[in-house]
């Protein structure tokens, strides 16, 4: 047993000089006698060990008994550790803690006097807990007079406590993580075994590897084996997978004196290959079956009807993801964590792309009935990134007319500066003076860009620039000619669907209320709301703290719209605690959403935007914010 806050209270208001009154104690602390007197016996446990106790004396209270002075005062120098939980989230994560501690059954009765709680608030944090635990597909088995206990499958559980090491403290899980074997010991291991194998594993895949090993070899200790039925998918390792894992057993065994047996080395090549990394030049350990061209092909169909992004035809891009698939199976199907240090960026930056990945990512979800986390569809969009890249030097290439007044060498030189930096962009580039507009014929052109005022009309957009760019002037440049002239994506964001007074207290109710709202407002179809929930439950609609993007699994309006509601308070949505709600229609039309992507992440991932939203609940604020990420944008 441990100091937590309430004790070390205790200690302060007990004296060795003086008796006090157990009354006056539980007073002080604010807490009943009962409890006050729990705190008193554990107290007593641990001064036993540190050279005093606690004396007591009928009518007259408890005090302190120092023994042996230098044990005592080490003991109190110490003593500051808070380990007490006091909110809600604590209590749930020290419940969680005692039941993957112990397999046998836990007392309500004992938890309660454990967290100076009522069975009310007992039954909350219980209900809090248990919800975490159903999305591991785990649960709490509840036996009247035994009390409950941890109940699931030996995979799942070795799956959620890998999730616990990441989402939670420490604090609570000190007794756990006590038994986890040495982490550079198992990191050699696996690294000598996978090398002979030839393959390797990524740097920033290896600690959950050590992770997932530490976890098992845990396990096993208590006497916990993995069974043969609950990896189903065993029929996908190949010979090389199997005898990887081999090798890290007997590693381990040589250094730990651990015997692993055939379903642990089952176990761990699933893990490998659920992280395995073909070395440079070496395809043989590659095999691309036709369950994974199937999905491939299915992935891009489904991109093509949503987006109208022809990328069938793109060898590269077909040929990444295909490789992708061979690990990425694996990880799906025994939702295994794959970490992605890059995914901030990768949101920010390849917004567009992370939007076709995502909705690629459905196909998967559907096929193997479980949503494909954020971090793999960061890698994905990575894929579709590099081929959306390649298609933007072939598509939209421009036509343009550049009207300069300080004569034809400087014209030459506007053209050249012009042809240089936005190439990519352009097919004809010609220059003419400003007294020729009149006479010219624009049939062939695109857009004008000129140093100089241009009072005529002309039927083209017209774009007036610096000779000499600056940082704002290039990259309006760049937004021009790559999307459509003048456009915002402000004409998305409808003030009769701007809500402040959404009601929930579940993603489901608010997606409800939300639906409800805007079928008022505009014309959706009957199933709107069943196509929003669909998507809900095929990938997670939470873009990061506090924002959520949900929107129907395919476009269903004849028009793009975008419906907000700032909450009254935050509402758990799939990882994160969402306030802003941002449900997105997109047109049949197959519009280029790739503007709106490219703008949306800038302010609705700027924590500073997002807050003063919150704070103002304003139409006008959210059209100002927008503006900012517009000109940031062309800016940059």
């Amino acid at each position: 047993m441990q100091m937590d806050g309430r004790l070390d209270t205790l200690l302060s208001v007990l004296s060795e000089e003086e008796y006090v009154n157990l009354d006056t104690a539980a007073k002080k602390l604010q807490i009943s006698q009962r409890t006050a007197r729990t705190l008193v016996s554990q107290l007593g446990e641990l001064l036993e060990r540190h050279g005093a106790a606690i004396e007591r004396r009928r009518g007259h209270g408890i005090r302190i008994m120092v023994r042996d002075r230098g044990p005592y005062q080490e003991f109190v120098k110490r003593k500051t550790t808070v380990l007490h939980p006091e909110t809600g989230k604590q209590r749930t994560e020290f419940i969680l803690a005692r039941f993957f501690s112990s397999s046998s059954y836990v007392k309500a009765e004992e938890l309660c006097e454990r967290l100076f709680v009522s069975r009310k608030t007992l039954s909350l944090d219980l209900k809090n807990a248990e919800q975490y635990l159903n999305r591991h597909h785990l649960e709490l088995e509840r036996k009247p007079y035994y009390g409950l206990r941890l109940w699931g499958d030996e995979f799942s559980i070795r799956l959620c406590l890998s999730a616990i090491f990441h989402e939670f403290s420490d604090q609570w899980f000190k007794e756990i993580y006590s038994g986890f074997k040495d982490p550079d010991l198992i990191r050699r291991e696996i690294l000598n075994s996978v090398r002979q194998c030839g393959f390797t594993i990524y740097e920033m895949d290896i600690p959950n590897m050590v992770l997932q090993i530490q976890i098992a070899l845990y396990r096993q200790e208590l006497g916990y084996v993995v069974k043969m039925e609950d990896m189903a998918h065993g029929d996908l390792l190949r010979e090389s997978d199997i005898q990887a894992a081999r090798l890290c057993a007997q590693g381990l065994k040589d250094a730990l004196g651990v015997n692993i047996p055939v379903p642990e080395i089952k176990y761990m090549a699933i893990q490998l290959l659920g992280k395995k990394k073909v070395l440079a030049g070496d395809r043989s350990n590659v095999f691309i079956d036709m369950e994974i061209n199937q999905l491939v092909n299915r992935m891009l169909e489904s991109v093509h009807q949503a987006y109208s992004l022809e990328l069938g035809s793109d060898f590269d891009l077909n040929t990444s993801l295909r490789q992708h698939m061979v690990s990425l199976r694996i990880r799906l199907q025994y939702r295994l964590k794959m970490d992605n240090p890059l995914l901030r960026e990768i949101k920010e930056v390849y917004s567009f792309p992370y939007a076709v990945a995502a909705h690629a990512s459905t196909v998967l979800s559907e096929y193997f009935h479980t949503i494909v986390p954020e971090e793999e569809i960061g890698y994905l969009a990575l894929c579709f990134a590099l081929s959306l890249k390649r298609q933007d030097r072939q598509r939209h290439k421009r036509n343009i007319l550049l009207v300069c007044a300080s004569g034809a060498g400087s014209a030459k030189l506007f053209e050249y500066r012009f042809r240089e930096m936005y190439g990519d962009y352009l097919d004809r580039v010609e220059t003419c003076e400003i007294g020729s507009l009149a006479s010219r014929d624009f049939s062939d052109i695109d857009y004008v860009f000129s140093t100089v005022p241009i009072k005529a009309r002309i039927p083209v957009p017209v774009c007036q620039v610096q000779y000499f760019f600056d940082r704002h002037n290039a990259g309006e440049v760049e937004r021009i000619l790559k999307h459509d002239c003048g456009s915002s994506i402000k004409s998305c964001f409808d003030p009769e669907l701007f809500f402040t007074d959404i009601k929930g207290n579940s993603r489901e109710e608010i997606l409800h209320e939300l639906c409800q709202r805007v079928k008022k407002v505009r014309g959706i179809p009957e199933d709107f709301e069943e196509s929003v929930l669909k998507r809900e439950n095929l990938m997670q609609t939470d873009l990061c703290r506090q924002i959520a993007i949900p929107h129907p699994y395919r476009p269903v309006t004849e028009e793009t719209f975008v419906c907000v509601a700032v909450l009254e308070k935050p509402v758990f949505w799939h990882i994160y605690e969402v306030q802003i709600v941002f449900l997105l229609s997109v047109s049949v039309k197959r519009e280029n959403l790739e503007e709106f992507y490219s703008i949306a992440p800038r302010f609705m991932m700027d924590e500073r935007c997002m807050n003063r939203l919150i704070q103002t609940k304003s139409y006008d604020t959210l059209m100002e914010i927008i503006d900012w990420a517009e000109q940031d944008e062309a800016s940059s």
